[in-house]
């Protein structure tokens, strides 16, 4: 009997430890864009934690986000929680692999990607941290698929402008140009031969109208609760009175990552609507 005991013990025991091994490593995310890879890629036992905000309106996997808790990129909070993984992208401030990583959390920085190749890096990157990668390979392929189908759009030759309610735009070396082009449009901005997120100057949109613009962040409470942005100017409000516009959510633009081929689509669809 005693033989029989010890035999099922060190089977128990045995069992644990191939469990152990097999388990996917436990991960938190401090950011927001952080908060969309990690839901996205992990399995829900994986995630411990998301970082405040992660289910409020800007966040597109907020739906899912409101499933976990939520803790703040603080040191002795995330430490408590025993991560395997923090995963990031600007979250915990500069320091933050030192921070969180001298007790054995392995800190990922998923990058700042400005074009949907980027992305597909990133998308590796977090998917290689939470053993992942056959759904990260997953997830590039349905994206690629559908960046394909939009080069099999035939659109006239012309430009859009990108436009916040602040009177920023964006230039090239930005995820927006990327979606832009995507799309199978010119990005005006980057036509003028600006870069990355420049004001837009009065002069500019009398000289240069554009074609057809492309507008967001009008659905944030933030921005349309601001009485002094340039938005407001006259000039603005009369492109928008005479040129075709589609309004890309907040929560496709707050971060660059898979789903800015949903923009991407939304500004193709527009754009090939207002053509006939």
């Amino acid at each position: 009997m005693r033989w029989l005991i010890k035999y099922l013990a060190a089977i128990i025991f045995s069992a644990a430890l191939i469990s152990s091994a097999a388990a996917k490593p436990r991960a938190i995310s401090l950011d927001y864009c952080a908060d969309q890879y990690l839901l996205k890629l992990a399995d829900p036992e994986q995630i411990i934690a998301v970082s405040p905000g992660a289910d409020e309106a800007d966040s597109y996997m907020r739906d899912e986000a409101r499933e976990h808790r939520q803790v703040r990129p603080r040191t002795e909070e995330v430490l408590l929680l025993a991560p395997d993984v923090v995963l990031r992208q600007w979250g915990g401030g500069t320091e933050a692999e030192n921070a969180f990583g001298r007790f054995g959390a392995e800190v990922v920085s998923i990058g700042f990607p400005t074009n949907f190749k980027g992305v597909a890096q990133s998308i590796r990157i977090a998917a290689a941290a939470l053993e992942q990668e056959a759904r990260g390979d997953a997830l590039i392929e349905e994206m690629n698929a559908r960046l394909a189908r939009l080069r099999e759009i035939e659109i006239d030759d012309q430009s859009a402008l990108y436009v916040t309610p602040g009177g920023v735009t964006a230039g090239d070396q930005t995820m927006i140009h990327a979606m832009i082009e995507a799309a199978g449009l010119k990005n005006g901005a980057a036509v003028m031969g600006l870069s990355y997120w420049p004001s837009l100057s009065v002069e500019n949109l009398v000289l240069s109208p554009p074609g057809f613009v492309v507008a967001g962040f009008f659905d944030a409470g933030a921005e349309k609760s601001n009485h002094w942005s340039a938005g407001r100017h006259p000039a603005f409000a009369d492109m928008f009175a005479k040129t075709p516009t589609v309004n890309l959510s907040a929560d496709i633009l707050s971060c660059a990552a898979w789903f800015a081929v949903d923009g991407a689509e939304a500004i193709a669809n527009a754009a090939k609507d207002f053509e006939q």
